[in-house]
Parts: C-alpha cells; sequence; structure tokens
C-alpha cells in the first residue's frame, strides 16, 4: 500500500485529490451494500420476530432513493466541479 500510494504521489495526485476519490467511489458503491441489508431486513425466514415492520421498509426504501440518486450524480457533480474546486 505504502509503495501504491508513493506512486500515485509522484504521479501528482495530491492526497486531498485521493480522499475526494475515495469519498465519491464509495458513493457509487453504497446503494450496492445497502440494498442487500434491506432485503435481509424484510424477509422473515432470516430475521424471524425481528423482521422490518411495513413503515421501517417503507423509510429505508426511501433512503435507498436517496442513496441512489446521490451515487448517480456522484460522478457528474465530480466532474463538473473539478473534484470540488472552486
Amino acid at each position: 500500500m505504502l509503495a501504491i500510494a508513493l506512486l500515485l504521489i509522484l504521479g501528482g495526485l495530491r492526497p486531498s485529490q485521493l480522499v475526494n476519490l475515495s469519498v465519491i467511489f464509495g458513493m457509487v458503491v453504497m446503494p450496492f451494500t445497502y440494498y442487500p441489508v434491506l432485503r435481509v431486513a424484510m424477509d422473515e425466514g432470516i430475521m424471524g420476530k425481528h423482521v422490518n415492520q411495513t413503515m421501517d421498509t417503507a423509510l429505508g426504501a426511501a433512503i435507498l432513493v436517496l442513496i441512489v440518486g446521490a451515487a448517480v450524480a456522484a460522478i457528474p457533480l465530480m466532474l463538473a466541479t473539478d473534484f470540488g474546486r472552486p
């Protein structure tokens, strides 16, 4: 990891850019981690008496929609703002 970091820095990538990239790409993959958790929480066969109620599932689905929207917008916004530079 140290060698990879050294190569990135020697290649001209600033550490703050690397942090920005990691946050952006973390946001892009978030729906792929959130959705399976939501599906398992809705499955009575797995969760038993701890299964999500309808209101919990609806709130989770609404949050999933927001997360997907943010994930879809993340890369275009990164490019439009030149990595967040003013």
